[in-house]
Parts: structure tokens; sequence; C-alpha cells
């Protein structure tokens, strides 16, 4: 097989028999009865059916609780194509009449209003496939042959036992021996439609090798659902031809009554049914084959537990005791002659009757028969359709049982069965054959899960010391977040008394400006005094000159007196003593002056500066102490934020 199919292909319903709907939980319980490796396919969490390695044996619809399987059959078509005039004549399963024995011939008359043209009972079919079995074993003795009524065992060896086809009995089952005698003895054209008990008729059906002779397969579960009610009031009818034991067909070991009826109870045939034990009989008698073993004579086996009566397109509802009785009275139609109409007209002895030997009652079939041909009811088999199961090596085995957390050998055989398959062996030919996922093994998803577990105790104690880390470093950040708060506080504190003696300098650097600007003032008087000195000693000095000068006029005018002028000589003499005293300490003056005024202009000019600088530090103590202010604000906000951190950290 090759990789897994593609999703829309698995969903796509249209080419399938048996599908997987919606409703599928992936319980496994379809894996578990199947008697394939590779029919189920796990995907998504649902287990999707493979069509080209599918049996149809049915086994999952039975086994599905969820109603997640379901089957496709042609009962739809078939009503179809009856409305729209089209030639269709039915036959039905011997089943039908055991299942429904209350509403048989009312169903019938039903399909005969609804344009159905003929309508015949396949058990004259089974008793074409008796007779076929006996003619072709006798006339070419062959013994150990395997029967071939059921379809999904003949699919199933077709596909996984390709080695025992040449042992399949080589005849037509009784389905296709009914259509084949229609067809070819009573010349009838009309499409047939089997009223089947089986899904895997359909497989049958639309077998290259059986010539199209029967288009529809309805079935009775879907048929009922179909007709409702609606047949209740429908005038019975029943089936055209007469039949013998081939009505036994459908009950398990039906085919062995039917030939030992005929060959005795001398000859050992093998009764074998049921999905698990049929499938698991044909490996055992592959064995027996290649080893050389005896064979018993025939087997008749079926895939169904309790024969087609109960087949796989039956209703459940249907198992009661009403079925039993109805068996009961099926069998006992052994106990009459079977002649008087229909073909069995022109037998003069009855093959059926319990009165003879079984070697003349097989001459009686042989002669009930003998108009009939046997190479028309040759089947043939397919012989391309085997499934190819890939096989992995020791090594790719090992590599997958790894890969599942499979590494001892004790691990690879828990054989479990929860996956459905019944060894580890199995699940892991599956993984390797792209059906199925290592992840539907529940031994895989607790190692998984406990690795998980592992992984999650690690994760765990490192969280553990990583919480103890940060818990260590939250209780160093706590610590640090209260001295961080007292800090600020204490900041706070500090810059509110900044500011307050920010303010208290920027007072006094006022009052130093109002100073300095009253001394700045004072200067200028005293420049302006001295301007007006050096004004006034201008005048005394220019006095002082006049009286020099009068002083020696008077010196002069004293000399002239002589004796007489004298004292006024000496007056005159004091005068101008005194006037070069003034002039004297006039000049010392102006010179004090010359030097006291540029030392005041430097004061002056340096008293201007001081102010600027003066209100240009005031200015900048005011900044610092609206800063300040600002920063005592922000310094609380801080504050808070902090005593608010400090708590959230308090909470982890």
């Amino acid at each position: 097989m090759n990789s897994m199919k593609d999703m829309e292909e698995l969903r796509n319903t249209a080419e399938m028999l048996i599908f997987t709907n919606d409703s599928c939980t992936g319980c496994n319980k379809c894996v578990r009865v199947c008697p394939t490796l590779v029919s189920n396919i796990a995907k998504e969490g649902k287990i999707w059916v493979n069509r080209e390695s599918c049996v149809s044996c049915g086994a999952c619809l039975k086994a599905c609780s969820h109603k997640a399987r379901d089957y496709a059959d042609d009962t739809e078509r078939f009503f179809s194509d009856l409305k729209t005039g089209k030639k269709i004549s039915v036959i039905v399963a011997p089943a039908f009449l055991a299942n429904y024995p209350k509403e048989y011939k009312r169903v019938l008359g039903y399909l005969k209003s609804h344009g159905v043209n003929h309508i015949y009972s396949v058990s004259f079919g089974a008793d074409i496939t008796t007779w076929g079995y006996l003619k072709y074993i006798t006339e070419n003795h062959f013994v150990g042959g395997i029967s071939q009524p059921c379809p999904a065992v003949v699919d199933y060896v077709e596909k996984y036992i390709p080695q025992l086809i040449p042992h399949m009995m080589p005849i037509q089952s009784p389905m296709m021996c009914m259509a084949i005698y229609i067809k070819k003895y009573l010349k009838i054209t009309d499409e047939l439609a089997f009223i089947s008990p089986c899904v895997a008729k359909k497989i049958e059906i639309e077998d290259a090798n059986n010539y199209g002779y029967v288009k529809y397969n309805v079935t009775f579960a879907k048929l009922m659902q179909y007709l409702g009610r609606d047949y209740v009031n429908s005038p019975e009818h029943t089936d055209e031809l007469e039949y013998g034991l081939g009505s036994l067909y459908p009950m398990p070991g039906g085919l062995k009554e039917n030939v030992e009826h005929f060959l005795g109870k001398g000859q050992v045939i093998r009764q074998v049914e049921g999905e698990q034990e049929a499938y698991r009989y044909l490996a055992e008698y592959l064995r027996r084959t290649q080893q050389g073993a005896e064979l018993p004579f025939m087997v008749d086996i079926l895939n169904c537990s309790r024969g087609c009566i109960y087949g796989t397109a039956t209703e459940p509802e249907k198992d009661t005791d009403d079925v039993l009785m109805t068996l009961s009275k099926m069998r006992s139609i052994d106990k009459k002659d079977m002649h008087g109409k229909g073909f069995l007209r022109k037998v003069n002895k009855s093959p059926w009757t319990s009165r003879l030997t079984p070697q003349e009652r097989l001459a009686n079939l042989m002669e009930a028969f003998k108009e009939l041909r046997l190479s028309d009811f040759i089947r043939k088999y397919d012989t391309t359709k085997a499934v190819k199961i890939g096989i992995p090596s020791d090594r790719e085995l090992n590599q997958i049982f790894t890969d599942m957390f499979k590494d001892t050998k004790e691990k690879q055989e828990i054989n479990c069965g929860a996956c459905g398959y019944a060894t580890c062996r199995d699940m892991a030919c599956a993984v390797y054959n792209h059906v199925n996922d290592k992840e539907n093994c529940i031994h895989y998803i607790k190692e998984l899960a406990e690795n998980e577990r592992l992984k999650l105790a690690e994760i765990n104690e490192q969280q553990q010391r990583e919480y103890d880390r940060r818990s260590s470093m939250i209780d160093s950040v706590r610590g640090q977040f209260v001295t961080l708060s007292n800090a600020v506080a204490e900041l706070n504190d500090a810059n509110e008394a900044s500011a307050n003696e920010a303010s208290d300098l920027a007072n006094k650097l006022n009052d130093i400006t109002e100073f300095c600007l009253s001394l700045e003032e004072s200067l200028s008087s005293i420049l302006s005094f001295i301007d007006i000195y050096k004004n006034t000693s201008e005048s005394i000095v220019s006095i002082a000159n006049k009286t020099n000068l009068l002083s020696l006029n008077a010196s002069i005018e004293a000399a002239r007196a002589g004796a007489q002028g004298l004292g006024f000589a000496v007056v005159a003499e004091e005068i101008r003593s005194l006037s070069a005293s003034i002039k004297d300490l006039i000049a010392k003056d102006n010179e004090q002056a010359e030097e006291v005024i540029p030392k005041v202009d430097g004061s002056v000019n340096s008293i201007k500066d001081l102010i600027e600088n003066i209100n240009h530090m005031s200015d900048r103590v005011a900044t610092i102490a609206a800063n300040s202010q600002e920063i005592s604000a922000q310094t609380a906000n801080v504050q808070v934020m902090a005593d608010d951190l400090k708590g959230s950290v308090e909470e982890i």
C-alpha cells in the first residue's frame, strides 16, 4: 500500500461501499473486529475505511456503537429507475421471507404495483448451485473445495490469500445462478435487482466476471426504511418459481445440509461462520494446503456468524423467535415432493424427498437440471486484486518500536488491544503500512505522558528554583524599595529645607541689592560733592592768587611807606603766607580728590556690577527655589509610587 490517503478521498462516500461518517470517535472497535490489517485508516482522530483493501464483511457495522459506519446500496437508484419506466425484474434472497414472514407478500405486491416485472426467489438459484457443485465435484473429482456463496469470503481470498483461488468452488453463487438462469434460459432481458441481506453483494454484482447481469443491490434494511408503511395496503404477491432445499442456503450450515442430502453424511464437510473464525480458518486452510495435509471434502464458509439470515444488511430488530419459526417451516420442505409446476413439472421423481437414498436423490437432481449446461454457471475469479501489505524488516520494525517507546521485549509484547490490533507487532505493521499512527497506541501515549510528566516535574523544579531566586530578589528589591522610600522621604525633607533656605537667601539678596543701590546713590553724592569741592577749590585758589597779589601790592606799598608801612608789610606777609598755605592745601586736596575720584568711580562701577550679579543671583536663587518646590512635589509623587511598588512587591 502507498502513503496515507488524502482526507478528501477518505471522506468521499460516492465510491465507498462501507464508509465512515461524522459520528466517528476513533474508539478502534472497528479496527478490533476487522479481519484485515490495512482496511482501516486512523487519521485525525477518526477511523476511515480503505476501500481498496476492505472486503465489506460488515463486522464494523455491527461493532460500532456510535453508528459511525454506514454502507451504500442501490435502493434509491432502483426506485428512481422504476419511476422512469425502466423494465426491472427482482430476485429475492430466501432470508427475506425468514426476516419478514408477515410482510413478505405485501412487499412483493408493492414492488409489482410499482412496475417490477418478475419476482423470483434465489432459493431456486441455490438449487442450481447445489447441482453445479455436485456435478463439478463428481465429474472432476474436485475435493477440498471452498464454497463461494459469500462475496465477502470471495473478496478476502482474492485480495489476501490468492493462493487459495484454485481451491475455490468454480460455480456461481445462488444469486448469480438465478440471474444466469433468468437471462439465458428464461430469455428475460429486464434489468435485475437483488433484494439482499448482504452489503458485500455489491462487490459480486460489480465483478467484471459476472457480466453485469445484476444491476441493483437493494438491501433489506434500506428497502424497508424506504418503504416505511406504504406497502401495508398493497395486494399480496409471491415469487414465481418453486424451489427445493435451496431455501436453506442462508442458514448456517445450509450448504452442508444440501450436500449431505445428496451425498450422505459420510463426507467431512467443514462448517465455518463468523468474521473472525472464517478468516482465521482460511489462513489455517492455506497452511494445510502448503503442508500437503488432508483436506475436508468441502468447506461451507460464511462471513456472518448466523448465516445470511442475519446478514450485514438486515435489521437488528428482526433477531426474534419469529425468524427461527419461519426457518423451521422452510426446512420441512424436504418432506414434500416438489414437482407439479414450473421448472420441476417435468420431473417424475423429486430430488428433495427424504424417502429416497442420497444416491437416488442425487440422480433425481441431475435429472431435474439436465437441460442446464454446467459451463454457463462456471465462476471465474479475479487474480489481480491482491492487496500488497508491506512487511517491515527487523531493523524497520525495531525503529518503529523505538519511535513508540517500546524499547524492550516486554513492551513490544504488551498486546493490550487498545489500538484495535491483537498484538503490538500488528500495530507496528499498520504504522509501517501508513494506515495507523503511533499516537493511536495507548502505551505510547502513556509513555509520552510520563515523559511529559517528568519534563513538567523538571520544569516545576526549575520554576521553583527560579521562584526561590526571584523571591530572594524580590526580598532584596523590597528592601531596596524601603531604603529608596526612606531616602526619598529624607530627600524630600532636605529639598524642602533647601527650598526654604533658598527663599531666605533670595530675601537677603534683595536686602543686599537695596543696600548696594543706597551705597551707589551715596557714592554718586560723594562724586557730586567732590565735583563741587573741586569747583570751590578752584575758586579759593583764584581768591588766594588774588590775595597773594594784593599781599604783594601791599608789601610794595609798605616798602614805599617805610617804617609806617612796616605793620602793614607784616600783615601783607601773613596774608601772602596764608594765601600760599591755602594754595598748598588746595593743591594737596586736589591731588587727593584726583586720587579718590577714580577709586570712587571704580567703587560705583563695582557696586553696579555687584548689583547686576546680585540680581542675576537672585533670579537663579528664585529659580532654584521654584525647582526645589517642583522637586519637592515630584519627590512626594515618587514616594507615593515607591510605597505602591513596595506594596505590590509585598503582595507577590
